[in-house]
């Protein structure tokens, strides 16, 4: 049973393809689970599919709209989004929490980013770093972050 009156989906578009990164995300989701309910949800890119990176972007967008659900808190990865400490983002969800949220859905977009119209839906815009990240490792960072907030939130030692 969940510790915290809270459901997480990340919602992240295409597969994983390099045997490095599933394992870490299998594990992050795993640990994650005996706090919150989580799922991933793993949409197709359409990048490389014979469409223009634009159209390609607005047909994954379109795929992640449909996976909303009206009334979840919505956080898009952006690149020039807030940059948030680990124990900021444990006090962002602790605050959200508090306000009555209990469903929070995590957008990371395939090798070229979300779709615009995401970015604008979104109730915050988080930066997991300045640096350019493989979509791949955002996946992997992300989940290792939250999993670090809710320890810290928890008063846990995994937090040094």
């Amino acid at each position: 049973m969940a510790l915290f009156p809270l459901q997480i989906r990340l919602i992240a578009v295409g597969k994983l393809r390099g045997a490095m990164w599933l394992p870490a995300v299998t594990e992050y989701s795993q640990r994650m689970q005996r706090y919150i309910k989580f799922a991933l949800v793993e949409i197709r890119d359409s990048i490389g599919k014979g469409l223009p990176e634009a159209a390609a972007l607005v047909e994954e967008g379109k795929a992640i709209t449909q996976l909303i659900e009206a009334g979840n808190y919505l956080i898009a990865l952006d690149r020039e989004g807030k940059s948030l400490d680990s124990a900021q983002l444990a006090q962002m969800l602790q605050k959200q929490i508090d306000a009555g949220i209990r469903k929070m859905d995590f957008v990371i977009g395939g090798p070229v980013g979300l779709d615009q119209k995401i970015v604008a839906k979104a109730n915050l815009r988080l930066s997991l770093s300045a640096l350019t990240l493989p979509h791949e490792l955002a996946r992997v960072v992300l989940l290792e972050q939250l999993y670090r907030a809710l320890t810290i939130l928890r008063g846990e030692p995994y937090h040094k």
